[in-house]
């Protein structure tokens, strides 16, 4: 499929002088706002108790009230859109031993209140799931960089890793404006948009090595600059199509699955930005500022 009968002439090096300065304002501003807000983590990275209950003929904020009061401790009510449950309550608080005393404490109150689910994680075990985590992405980082150093040149892996870097923090940025919950899910789409912005980052480099061979007599920037006009059809193509696939995921898939298709979404349009203006880019200046001494070599 094509959408472009002929190779474009974009030129994607006079564009990265510009963008470079959206992609430092959005850097910026994504890391003031994680200083400031902060992520909203679920219960599995806090440590706490979830409950999801089901009570018709209830407005909230008397749900609220009542259960406060008998309970005697914060509590973190959220009403979810539950076709199967009816209307059902979140009930978000500290980890608590015993369940149980909580569910007949607000059933003395509600005799009709239905639990669902229980959801408890202790203090410890969400503070190693949220190291786990950290040192999930920082592995699948320096994986990645080893695999494109040795694929490619160093230049070519910091570009790549430059990216992500770029493709999280504004990811994770966005997630916090939004106030969306940050648990296991999440943390999978993040490592998702990083294999996913490799994906395309490797095509591209791909095609750069490929033209470096055939159009020798053309200096780096063009050649940079013809690769990605060729390959941008594969990479619109390639991220519409599955962000088709994730939006239909959010509208269909569930209360569960939204902050899982909303990371995607932001991820698979950041990622797709990246791989074109961040990556190549930052791979060409540092081979034009520090070239890589073999390469010189054979070049001259």
């Amino acid at each position: 499929m094509q959408l472009f009968k002929n190779t474009l002439t974009i030129d994607f090096n006079m564009l990265s002088t510009k963008t470079k300065f959206l992609s430092f304002i959005l850097i910026f501003i994504s890391s003031i706002i994680l200083l400031i807000q902060g992520l909203n983590f679920t219960i599995e990275f806090l440590g706490g108790t979830n409950l999801n209950v089901s009570l018709n003929n209830v407005n909230i904020g008397d749900f609220r009230d009542s259960v406060k009061s008998a309970l005697n401790q914060d509590v973190e009510i959220v009403e979810l859109n539950d076709s199967f449950h009816g209307k059902t309550f979140r009930l978000r608080m500290k980890f608590i031993d015993n369940e149980n005393d909580i569910i007949t404490a607000l059933q003395t109150i509600y005799p009709a209140l239905k639990l669902n689910s229980v959801d408890s994680f202790g203090p410890k075990l969400g503070k190693e799931l949220q190291q786990s985590a950290r040192n999930a992405m920082l592995l699948a980082l320096l994986l990645i960089s080893i695999y494109i150093a040795l694929r490619f040149d160093r230049y070519y892996a910091l570009g790549s890793v430059i990216a992500l870097i770029h493709d999280v923090l504004i990811t994770l940025g966005l997630l916090s404006v939004f106030n969306i919950e940050i648990g296991i899910t999440v943390i999978a789409g993040i490592l998702t948009i990083i294999g996913y912005s490799l994906n395309d980052t490797i095509v591209v480099y791909d095609r750069i090595r490929e033209n470096i061979l055939k159009l020798y007599n053309d200096n780096r920037p063009s050649i940079v600059n013809r690769s990605l006009n060729e390959t941008l059809n594969r990479t619109i193509i390639t991220s519409v199509t599955t962000l088709v696939v994730v939006v239909i995921l959010f509208i269909f898939g569930g209360e569960v699955l939204k902050p899982f298709s909303i990371t995607l979404i932001i991820g698979i349009i950041i990622g797709t930005y990246s791989s074109m203006f961040i990556a190549s880019p930052v791979m060409l200046y540092f081979e034009e500022k520090y070239p890589i001494p073999e390469f010189k070599d054979e070049e001259d």
